[in-house]
């Protein structure tokens, strides 16, 4: 059995379908559970099931060729539908890259190193052995020139800071976090956008106390909280980022005005956890519309405003990437659709970032970044 090629693709096949299921349902914990145990409890149910179905419908095939003649009509019929799922999830896939998706017009325009304490030494050093590096403790700042259709010429030339996925807490201390963040602060633009899971447990709240604070903009210094935020009290972290100068945007849009031009910063509430009053989004008008959203998934929602830029985290752009594939595991209802960098569907461009902290604490191909864009009319 284990020398035919059959059994080898039938593997490959369910462990296809175990990452397109597993990216949509076990990182979106159900029924008030917590993450690791909604995630533990979810894959060890999907890979029973699939051993007993297994069992059932083939313990008595040797996955040859010649054998499928001898199987049942149900487990004929339970072979086509996986072999159905594959080939629909690769189509889907390659619908959407080549006829929804639009070219986004961006150019990079600088890459650069952020220092860091050097008694910060990444985990899993051992990997190195083997020809995998962790990147958790290697920051850059990534420039981007990004053209839009339909941006106001007023407000052509406006730059943003985007900082997201922070996870403050054992791997990401104030004694790390506080060399980069001075640097961060000398980039000097217009706003600072600060996109979601900024600690990890309530007590972080409290712990990072005036970590953020300095952090000044012409337009001001903005964010939305994400589901780790939330689980950990979102109460607790708005008022500490209050008292640091920072808004927290729930679901609430502020505007400026720009020689006759309202440019309006929206911020959604977190998605699974937050604010489900929506109205004041709903009601946006503005020459000029840039939406903050912690999940990619807020994609469908930026579309409907009308946003010229949705900025998003979460995914921390995969995180664990392999060569020529990319990352098996991003946590989003689209699967791998929105892991990382610029997506453009309908008038509305999505930007995702990999982020600045993140866990597990392991980064393979895909460094931590802060990301500054400079935005143009196309």
């Amino acid at each position: 059995m284990f020398l035919q090629p059959l059994f080898w693709i039938y593997l490959l096949f369910l462990f296809l379908i175990f990452i397109f299921l597993t990216n949509r349902i076990s990182f979106h914990p159900r029924l008030g559970w917590a993450e690791v145990y909604w995630t533990f409890f979810w894959c060890s149910s999907f890979l029973l099931v699939q051993a007993g179905l297994s069992f059932l419908f083939f313990r008595n095939w040797d996955f040859s060729w010649s054998g499928l003649s001898a199987l049942s009509a149900a487990s004929l019929v339970y072979l086509g539908l996986i072999f159905l799922w594959v080939v629909w999830m690769v189509l889907d896939h390659g619908f959407w890259k080549w006829f929804r998706l639009k070219p986004v017009q961006f150019t990079k325009t600088k890459v650069f190193q952020l220092k860091t304490n050097p008694k910060f030494l990444p985990p899993f050093g051992t990997l190195k052995k083997i020809g995998i590096e962790n990147q958790l403790y290697q920051p850059q700042v990534t420039e981007y020139e990004l053209k839009l259709e339909g941006w106001p010429q007023e407000w052509s030339g406006l730059t943003i800071v985007q900082v997201s996925d922070m996870h403050y807490g054992k791997y990401f201390p104030v004694d790390y976090y506080g060399t980069i963040l001075e640097q961060v602060k000398k980039l000097k633009p217009d706003l600072f956008a600060f996109t979601g899971d900024l600690i990890n447990t309530k007590s972080d709240a409290v712990a990072m106390k005036g970590l953020l604070k300095g952090f000044k903009a012409p337009l001001g210094v903005y964010a939305v909280l994400g589901n780790h935020d939330h689980r950990a009290g979102p109460q607790a972290l708005t008022e500490a980022l209050s008292r640091d100068g920072i808004q927290v945007l729930d679901n609430e849009v502020i505007y400026h005005k720009k020689k006759g031009k309202n440019l309006a910063i929206m911020g959604a509430a977190e998605l699974w956890y937050g604010n489900k009053d929506t109205s004041a989004l709903l009601n946006c008008e503005a020459d000029a519309k840039l939406f903050l959203a912690h999940h990619p998934d807020h994609y469908f929602f930026g579309k409907k405003l009308g946003a010229h830029l949705q900025l998003s985290g979460h995914t921390h752009g995969g995180q664990i990437r392999f060569p020529l594939i990319g990352p098996l595991i991003v946590p989003s209802a689209a699967g791998r659709k929105y892991a990382q960098g610029f997506y453009w569907e309908k008038n509305t461009v999505l930007f995702v970032t990999n982020g600045i902290g993140c866990y597990p604490p392991l980064r393979t191909l895909c460094p931590p970044e802060i990301v500054k864009l400079v935005l143009k009319p196309a």
